[in-house]
């Protein structure tokens, strides 16, 4: 099985959307079948070639799902697996539209990731007002893309202190622009 193939790439971004980018959580493969245009048999299917390929794991026996750690990786590497947005900010000093879209993307699995809690209150506090200087530049009619970077960088930083290395990794490649 090709994860890149379309249907693949749909259920995959779909399943990111509804985790949130979060591999504890558990959703039906077959009301995300449903979602991407896939019959109940047709859903079954893709969801074993996915798990067999190690980017869903099997939850519970009656098709609950998760996306692994793996399928999250593989979604962000090539957007956020919700609007095919790519997660990279741009080139220019100013953030444009696709990487404003790209950011809030990642924010929302930082978010989907802090409320699930672990990590000392110290370094949860430090990532929130992290996010919240992001979410400051971007009230602003040009929100600087530098300075995006930066907090990004420091946000990448305290997810790795509070044991989220993957996420840490895609914030980190997101403010690199790598």
């Amino acid at each position: 099985m090709d994860p890149s193939g379309s249907s693949a790439e749909r259920y995959i971004g779909e399943l990111l959307k509804r985790t949130g980018g979060d591999a504890a959580k558990q959703v039906s493969m077959f009301e995300i079948g449903a979602a991407v245009g896939l019959e109940k048999e047709e859903a079954r299917v893709l969801a074993e070639d996915l798990i067999a390929e190690g980017l869903v794991e099997i939850k519970t026996l009656s098709g609950g799902i998760g996306i692994t750690e793996k399928g999250i990786d593989l979604a962000g590497s090539s957007s956020d697996g919700a609007s095919g947005t790519r997660l990279e900010l741009g080139k220019g000093p100013v953030l444009e539209e696709s990487g404003r879209q790209a950011l809030k993307a990642i924010l929302d699995q930082v978010k989907s990731r802090l409320a699930t809690g672990g990590g000392a209150y110290a370094c949860l506090e430090e990532m929130i007002i992290d996010i919240k200087t992001i979410e400051v530049q971007l009230l602003s009619p040009r929100p600087k893309v530098e300075v995006i970077r930066s907090v990004l960088n420091s946000l990448s930083e305290g997810l790795h202190a509070c044991g989220a290395a993957e996420l840490a990794d895609r914030v980190g490649k997101m403010a690199t622009g790598r």
